[in-house]
């Protein structure tokens, strides 16, 4: 039950990211991890008020820390202790929204679920960006679904390089320079999966966008 649950309440924002249709309209085959929507609604007895109000809120939260990931990966030394700062704002601003909307008896179930709710949003904010390039990139479906797993991975990487800096205490110049390298292997690694699901006109396409937006920073 733990899954449907965490998935009831990352469906809003997978929605909304993709321009899928909303909760309250979509098929049951447009809900991944649910059986059916109605589900959704029993298990955390949301209205189809909750669902409008969260997906902003959910919404939100992915573009931030879209943005802040985005920011400290384009850095020659990047700002470890600065991106945990703004990761813990984003997140407690998320908290606030959503205890905002849920019930006394929805939030005793939420309080259970936060934790394994990060790992969905890391998912949610990987169908994000990939609903971002499949234009630009001529991305097929196909293509966008095999790609999430590795989009995801990385995403998760990064944050935990720079989490285990920020623990560290105090970081020197030359921590900040052994970040930026771990932060370009781990796009590495990303590049290397894409490049076995993508034609090499779409990795470098790809290339050149990340490297446009290092430019834009």
């Amino acid at each position: 039950m733990t899954n449907y649950v965490v998935s009831s309440l990352t469906l809003a924002a997978v929605l909304a990211v993709a321009g899928l249709p909303s909760a309250t309209s979509a098929a049951v085959e447009d809900l991944p991890g649910m059986d059916t929507a109605t589900n959704m609604r029993e298990w955390l007895k949301l209205t189809d008020d909750q669902v409008t109000k969260l997906q902003p809120v959910i919404a939100t939260r992915i573009e931030k820390v879209d943005a802040a990931l985005a920011k400290v990966d384009a850095a020659e030394k990047p700002d470890a202790m600065g991106f945990i700062s703004e990761y813990g704002a984003i997140k407690k601003e998320f908290n606030t929204g959503v205890t905002n909307i849920l019930t006394p008896d929805q939030l005793k179930q939420w309080g259970s679920f936060k934790a394994a709710l990060e790992t969905d949003l890391v998912q949610a904010g990987a169908k994000k960006q990939l609903a971002a390039l499949q234009p630009a990139l001529k991305l097929t479906d196909e293509q966008v679904t095999k790609l999430q797993p590795a989009m995801a991975t990385s995403t998760q990487k990064k944050i935990d390089v720079l989490q285990k800096l920020a623990d560290s205490g105090r970081i020197s110049v030359r921590d900040k320079l052994q970040a930026k390298k771990a932060l370009e292997g781990i796009n590495s690694e990303l590049e290397k999966a894409m490049s076995t699901v993508m034609s090499p006109e779409q990795v470098s396409a790809y290339k050149a966008s990340k490297e446009k937006s290092k430019d834009t920073k």
